[in-house]
């Protein structure tokens, strides 16, 4: 492998400090922009050794494809392996639909090449930018930002540089001369995070304070930081593991508590995009009053009786 040769300067960044718990052997995500990039580049100085993943998404055309070349010029030169995977042509061209396919992908590749460990480059920028996104959406309770650690499957996520600012990240770049591709959909504010980066906070920083984004950022880390708290608390007393929840021991519930627990029990299940309006219906169930049934999403059902609260599958031709 070849090692990039630092200055101490650089070597002592907060960019290069925040990898130091980072697993030396790991797969890191790279779209060939300049976080991933920088980020790609700081884990080889830091003498890690990282696979690359890279995912096309097709949707630029040649661009994509140009893309994907010069990652692997990248990896070439660092004498690093990579991995490319490529979206279907029937996956839809929506956020969501990349998304998912992107983890699809990350997913099979760490199967595949029997490393766990995923590296990601979000940073401060990112991280209020989905804070926000969360609280426009009615995340509640789920309005949290990114984690620095968190789990997704068999996948360990780690995203190092949530407290670096893209500044910092294109200060770093310029100094150590990195190439990087830009992606000229970034710009465009049909999508809802463009939008908010380019649109929303600007107007945000002129009408309040230019430490606007500074303060969203510590709301989203004071947040995490409590619900991960919460989380375990809630974790204490029933199971959302549990086909069935005691009526009477759910009514003794703080109401915080109770909302947590129901929203970890209604997920395990395999209720998706669960709503505020979701927890709080079901939560109406607990009362004496009718009805004792409510419809979720997926076809599933919240029923209540003879004191305890369960819920009832699609039937198979729902389900097709």
């Amino acid at each position: 492998m070849a090692f990039i040769v630092m200055s101490s300067t650089r070597s002592h960044s907060p960019l290069s400090l925040a990898l130091d718990l980072v697993p030396t052997h790991c797969l890191v995500g790279v779209s060939g922009g300049i976080d991933s990039v920088t980020l790609l580049q700081a884990l080889v100085a830091a003498g890690k050794q990282p696979i690359v993943l890279h995912f096309n998404h097709g949707w630029r055309g040649a661009a994509s494809k140009r893309d994907a070349e010069f990652v692997r010029a990248l990896v070439k030169k660092w004498k690093l392996k990579c991995v490319v995977g490529k979206a279907r042509a029937s996956v839809k061209k929506t956020e969501q639909s990349a998304r998912t396919a992107r983890w699809e992908f990350f997913a099979k590749a760490a199967a595949k090449l029997c490393c766990r460990e995923l590296i990601l480059a979000h940073n401060a920028d990112d991280q209020v930018e989905t804070f926000l996104l969360q609280l426009l959406r009615g995340g509640g309770s789920g309005a949290r930002g990114m984690r620095a650690l968190s789990k997704r499957g068999t996948l360990t996520v780690h995203r190092p540089w949530l407290g670096i600012w893209r500044k910092e990240i294109v200060a770093y770049a310029k100094q150590s001369k990195l190439s990087w591709r830009e992606d000229a959909t970034n710009r465009d504010t049909h999508h809802r995070r463009n939008w908010l980066r380019h649109r929303l906070m600007p107007l945000l920083q002129k009408q309040f304070s230019s430490d606007a984004p500074k303060a969203l950022w510590r709301a989203a880390e004071i947040l995490g930081a409590e619900g991960d708290w919460l989380e375990e608390l809630a974790a204490i007393g029933p199971s959302a593991t549990s086909a069935q929840l005691s009526v009477r021991t759910l009514r003794s519930l703080p109401v915080a508590h109770l909302r947590r627990l129901l929203r970890a029990w209604l997920a395990h299940h395999g209720i998706a995009d669960l709503s505020f309006e979701d927890i709080e219906a079901v939560r109406g169930l607990l009362t004496q009053t009718l009805p004792a049934k409510i419809n979720l999403s997926g076809g599933y059902f919240a029923r209540r009786r003879e004191g305890s609260l369960f819920l009832e599958a699609p039937s198979p031709r729902k389900r097709r």
